[in-house]
């Protein structure tokens, strides 16, 4: 009895530890996420060294054409990622997004990822793109609701978080609306 206490402690532990993400990821998170998309502290940490220019991907985004952009690529561990990030305008509101491309990550483990790093389900999973729609207040993020859009667009900013797969790549795209 005296070793199933501890043996069993340890493996609820174990259950509420989470799970690690990858270097990728994490690279994403602190270059694109963690700052809540600021567009200014994606380009510093763009700068930083390790990162080399990258082609400048073209934004699909109709109606909104890029004041600004940049686009580095790095290798972290066995992983590559590239991460082009832009600041535009359509009509009042202010978008800044960045997208990060990752090579040798498992798509379903970079949606696990994300959900732990926002801390809530997807609003959808289906046809191999997760998808989630948030606010952050305070720096919590909430998932929000289409009737909550522009309340979250005039507070901290209504974001847009997709990922899924292209050419055997990862996709992280992350917008953020302001009005």
């Amino acid at each position: 009895m005296k070793i199933i206490g501890p043996v069993l402690a340890a493996a609820v532990a174990s259950l509420a530890l989470p799970a690690a993400s990858s270097p990728a990821f994490d690279t994403f998170r602190q270059v694109c996420g963690d700052n809540h998309t600021d567009f200014a502290s994606i380009k510093a940490a763009l700068a930083a060294p390790g990162w080399a220019p990258a082609d400048v991907l073209p934004n699909s985004m109709e109606g909104v054409t890029p004041t600004e952009g940049v686009a580095r690529v790095r290798t972290v561990g066995s992983q590559q990622i590239t991460v082009y990030a832009w600041i535009g305008m359509k009509g009042a509101f202010h978008l800044t997004a960045c997208t990060a491309k990752v090579t040798k990550i498992d798509l379903s483990a970079a949606a696990q990822e994300s959900q732990a790093w926002l801390g809530f389900a997807p609003e959808s999973s289906a046809g191999g793109k997760s998808t989630w729609r948030y606010g952050e207040t305070g720096g919590v993020r909430a998932a929000v609701q289409q009737a909550g859009f522009q309340a979250a667009a005039d507070g901290g900013g209504l974001f847009f978080f997709n990922v899924f797969a292209d050419h055997g790549e990862a996709v992280l795209d992350l917008l953020k609306i302001k009005s």
